[in-house]
């Protein structure tokens, strides 16, 4: 195959050119040896006396077996570091779309603070908590605890998009969890988290005869029912909607901040998960592991 330099990365200083796929990048070996130790060992290793060091501009020549974009990805982290620079509203595609790259090599590489980075960015979006979920705070924590979460997302998306096959989705068994799951969902939202709508009762304490025939909650329930996709996480706010009493309303309230956060309890259970205190109880192990 045919190497080019690549437009971005090719350094008339660098002391080394790395090939990935079609793409020559000349960079600097420090920069590379001092952020991973798989690099610092590479580099340090002596050629077999079989071997003929091929170079280029007088700079030796190392392949690895990495997509190019995914290497041009994280030497942008290395030398021009943006993760600071990313919206944190940003949407869940986006997000992947920006570190997935960052994470596949950093993981592999051993190189620990980009991974962090990665980890942290991504859950902002892919919340450990309900209270996460709500607030979209940022949190450093790992990739498997935020598994539940992640699975819901996928299980909101259309089934045509779901059974689309990509190389970069997810495995058909995990698919079949998302859509399993998916139904779970539809029953939460039913069962748990919009049950006050749905067989809507008047707070003990309402003395508003009119509260018993109102047909605000039922009409709500409709209009979610209605939606292909369920969303038994999301917060309820058109309270003014159901035509009742404040006693009625407040009932409503802690009726439907109850039922979200069963909702949330029995997450990673919906997706065939480990409870959250064990999912909690695997990233410390492997963040102890992974990060001294």
């Amino acid at each position: 195959m045919k190497a080019e330099r690549d437009g971005y990365f090719w350094f008339y200083d660098g002391s080394i050119v790395v090939q990935a796929q079609d793409k020559l990048f000349r960079v600097h070996q420090t920069v590379l040896a001092n952020s991973s130790e798989i690099f610092s060992t590479l580099f340090s290793l002596p050629p077999s006396d079989s071997d003929t060091q091929d170079l280029i501009e007088g700079c030796p020549v190392v392949q690895i077996q990495d997509l190019a974009q995914d290497f041009s990805d994280i030497l942008r982290a290395l030398y021009n570091p943006h993760f600071d620079d990313f919206p944190s509203d940003s949407e869940l595609e986006d997000i992947l779309n920006f570190i997935s790259g960052t994470l596949r090599l950093s993981s592999k590489y051993m190189i620990h603070s980009l991974r962090r980075k990665c980890i942290t960015l991504f859950t902002r979006t892919l919340p450990a908590t309900l209270e996460g979920y709500d607030s979209r705070t940022s949190r450093e924590t790992n990739v498997t605890l935020v598994l539940p979460f992640a699975y819901y997302c996928i299980a909101r998306l259309p089934s045509r998009r779901i059974l689309e096959e990509n190389s970069d989705d997810i495995s058909w068994q995990q698919k079949t969890i998302c859509l399993v799951g998916r139904e779970r969902l539809r029953y939460a939202e039913m069962s748990l988290s919009h049950s006050f709508l749905l067989g809507f009762q008047p707070a003990s304490t309402c003395s508003n005869v009119l509260c018993t025939m109102a047909r605000g909650p039922h009409t709500e329930w409709h209009l979610i029912e209605a939606s292909r996709h369920p969303h038994p996480l999301r917060p309820y706010n058109r309270w003014n909607a159901l035509n009742v009493c404040p006693e009625c309303v407040a009932n409503a309230k802690k009726q439907h901040t109850k039922g979200r956060q069963e909702v949330w309890n029995c997450l990673p259970a919906f997706f065939e998960l480990r409870s959250w205190e064990e999912l909690r109880t695997v990233y410390l192990c492997i963040a102890t592991l992974s990060f001294p």
